[in-house]
C-alpha cells in the first residue's frame, strides 16, 4: 500500500469548514498579491481590502483544525514529531507539511495585514511595519502568493492520497479544483467588501469581476474534468442529497447564475451594486457547498 494513502473520517463542520475559509482567504490574499505587484495605485484599495480579509480568515483554520483532532492539547503533533526525545519535522507526512504551509502563508498575511492597518489610516497599531518594510512589499506578498497557492490547493491533494474511490479516482484534479474556487471566493468576498464601502475605482472593479468570472469558468471546466475522470465512482455527487447540493449548489447557484447575474448587472439602468453584491452571496455560498459536497460524498 502506498504509505501516503489513507483512510479517513473527517466531520464536514470541522474539516470541510477548514477547506473553504483558507481557500477564501489564500484566494483573497492571491487577489492582493496581484494588485501589489501589477496593479498600481489605481488597485490600492483592492490590496488594502484583499489583506485586510485573508488574516482574520486564516486565524480561524487552526482553530477548526485542533477541534477536530478529539486531543486538542496535542495539537502540536500537527508540526512536530518527537523521536528519542528529539522533536523534528516529518517531511513525510501530508498532515505536517499542511501544518507549516498554514503556518508560512499565515505569517506572510500577517505583515500585509499590518501594511493594511497602516494605510488606512492607524499607523499606531501597526508599529512594526518600518522594519519589516525595509524589504520591498512586492518579495513578501509574491512569496506569500507563493504560499497561499498551496494552502487552498493543499486539501484537494490531500483528499486525493486517501483511499476513498471518488477522491483517489480524480487525482490530481481536485488540488486545481480548490485553487480555482479559492480564486473564485476570495474575489466574491473582496467584491462584496469593496461594493458595500462603494470605495473602489472602475476599472479596478471591472478587472476584479473580471477575474472572479474567468475562475468560475476554470473551475466549470474542472469539474467537467473530474466527473469524465471519476467515471463510475461520480455517482454519490450524480444523485441524491450530495447530487443535490453539488449541481444544484455548487454549480447552479455558485457558478452559472453568477456568471449570468454579473452579464445582467452591466446592463443600462440595473441597479449594478446591489446585483454585484448578491452575485457575490452566491459565488460564496457556493464555493462552502463545492467543500461539503465532495467531502461528504467522497
Amino acid at each position: 500500500m502506498n504509505p501516503f494513502t489513507h483512510v479517513v473520517n473527517w466531520p464536514w463542520y470541522y474539516v470541510a469548514l477548514y477547506f473553504y475559509i483558507s481557500g477564501v482567504s489564500a484566494g483573497a490574499y492571491f487577489i492582493g498579491s496581484l494588485a501589489e505587484l501589477y496593479g498600481g495605485e489605481r488597485q490600492r484599495e483592492i490590496r488594502r481590502v484583499a489583506f485586510s480579509l485573508a488574516l482574520p480568515l486564516i486565524v480561524t483554520a487552526p482553530v477548526l483544525l485542533i477541534a477536530d483532532l478529539g486531543r486538542p492539547e496535542r495539537f502540536w503533533y500537527l508540526m512536530l514529531y518527537a523521536k528519542d526525545g528529539i522533536p523534528y519535522i516529518n517531511l513525510q507526512s501530508p498532515v505536517s507539511l499542511g501544518a507549516w504551509g498554514l503556518i508560512v502563508y499565515g505569517g506572510f498575511a500577517l505583515l500585509s495585514f499590518l501594511n493594511a492597518v497602516a494605510e488606512n489610516g492607524h499607523p499606531a497599531l501597526a508599529p512594526f511595519t518600518r522594519f519589516y518594510n525595509c524589504l520591498p512589499r512586492k518579495v513578501y506578498a509574491a512569496l506569500g502568493m507563493l504560499a497561499g497557492l498551496f494552502v487552498v490547493g493543499y486539501p484537494g491533494v490531500l483528499l486525493n492520497l486517501t483511499a476513498w474511490p471518488l477522491w483517489e479516482a480524480t487525482s490530481p484534479l481536485l488540488g486545481s479544483l480548490f485553487i480555482a474556487s479559492g480564486a473564485s471566493t476570495g474575489a466574491a468576498a473582496i467584491v462584496l467588501v469593496v461594493a458595500w464601502q462603494k470605495r473602489a475605482a472602475g476599472d479596478a472593479y471591472a478587472h476584479l469581476e473580471k477575474l472572479d468570472r474567468v475562475s468560475m469558468i476554470i473551475e466549470l471546466l474542472i469539474i467537467g474534468a473530474v466527473i469524465v475522470v471519476a467515471g463510475q465512482y461520480a455517482a454519490p455527487i450524480m444523485s441524491g442529497f450530495y447530487g443535490i447540493m453539488f449541481w444544484g449548489g455548487t454549480v447552479f447557484l455558485g457558478i452559472l447564475l453568477p456568471l449570468g447575474l454579473y452579464w445582467y448587472a452591466g446592463r443600462p439602468g440595473t441597479d449594478r451594486n446591489r446585483l454585484v453584491m448578491l452575485t457575490a452571496v452566491f459565488v460564496l455560498f457556493g464555493g462552502a457547498l463545492l467543500r461539503i459536497s465532495l467531502m461528504q460524498a467522497g
